[in-house]
């Protein structure tokens, strides 16, 4: 089932006045998706970019006109660098991702990061809607068990190519191997209908507490502000519903200030805390591999904290 334009909503004049959620929804024309407000925003491939923050069109400038090319053409155009250049950064973050996603699904296969989640998320009862922010590359929507599926990531040049995955188009990529030289790879995808959305998680632009299951996974520690993330996991998820989160805690100053860390020494102790304030009952808790492959001499391995937890009523 593929959501239609009008239960999204506008991110830019989404207001909440004396605790009342004021939202505006969109209607579509072409490849645009348009507000009473007054603001536009672009459907590009298939995947509508809803960002609070019109920048963004300039700042993700390059993953937004990337086009599908051969890995070999992709790999030149990267080897000139330097490595924090924007495309070979693109080109790298895709190669990680899309190995720890689809590795099982590739040939030549690689390791498969995601096994011990898919395992676990395969093996939910289905529901009538879930949402998973920070989708990247797709793999956790393919097995997502949900009639209503939808996925959230901020990377366009990710959640394009999930697109294409999803719709079961076979994707050749380029596979790093040291540096910035690269081979070639394939993808034999898994077919399923979800709407996927370029957008942020700490920002989406959904209707709240419309989804039975909320899924965040490794997007804690990802994001500035991780408080915020579990707020609007909350804010999603209807009563009675659950959330799916994972996080191995591995800040960066880069990416959260010292001041948004949640726990100090403990921070699966103070999620699991915060969760039960908000009146969730922990269904699971564990402790999961989570392996990235940067290159082929190079992975970096965490040590993932695991929680579903079911909303109260």
């Amino acid at each position: 089932m593929l959501m239609t334009p009008d239960l999204l909503v506008c991110p830019a004049c989404r207001r909440l006045t004396d605790g009342r959620l004021d939202v505006r929804t969109l209607t579509r024309t072409g490849d645009v998706l348009a507000c009473e407000c007054g603001r536009r925003y672009p459907v590009i491939d298939g995947v509508p970019i809803l960002i609070k923050d019109p920048a963004f069109l300039r700042t993700a400038l390059v993953g937004l006109i990337e086009r599908d090319l051969a890995p070999e053409v992709a790999a030149l155009l990267a080897e000139p660098g330097p490595d924090d250049a924007a495309y070979p950064h693109l080109l790298e973050h895709l190669s990680v991702y899309l190995d720890a996603h689809w590795g099982d699904r590739a040939e030549p296969a690689t390791d498969f990061a995601l096994a011990p989640v898919i395992e676990r998320i395969a093996a939910l009862p289905r529901v009538a809607a879930a949402v998973e922010l920070g989708c990247s590359v797709g793999r956790v929507l393919a097995e997502l068990p949900a009639e209503l599926a939808i996925g959230i990531d901020i990377t366009f040049g990710a959640i394009r190519r999930a697109r294409h995955l999803l719709a079961g188009e076979a994707l050749a990529y380029a596979r790093r191997i040291v540096g910035r030289h690269y081979a070639r790879a394939t993808i034999n995808p898994i077919q399923r209908a979800a709407t996927l959305i370029c957008g942020d998680a700490l920002d989406p632009p959904l209707l709240p507490e419309l989804y039975d299951r909320v899924v965040a996974l490794n997007v804690l520690d990802s994001i500035a502000k991780p408080r915020g993330l579990l707020a609007v996991v909350d804010g999603l998820c209807k009563p009675g519903g659950e959330l799916i989160l994972s996080s191995p805690y591995a800040w960066r100053s880069n990416v959260v200030h010292d001041d948004e860390r949640i726990g100090g020494a403990d921070p699966a102790t103070a999620v699991i805390a915060l969760l039960r304030e908000r009146h969730y009952k922990i269904v699971e808790e564990t402790e999961i591999a989570w392996t990235l492959r940067q290159d082929a001499r190079t992975t970096i391995s965490y040590r993932s904290h695991y929680i579903r937890a079911r909303k109260g009523t």
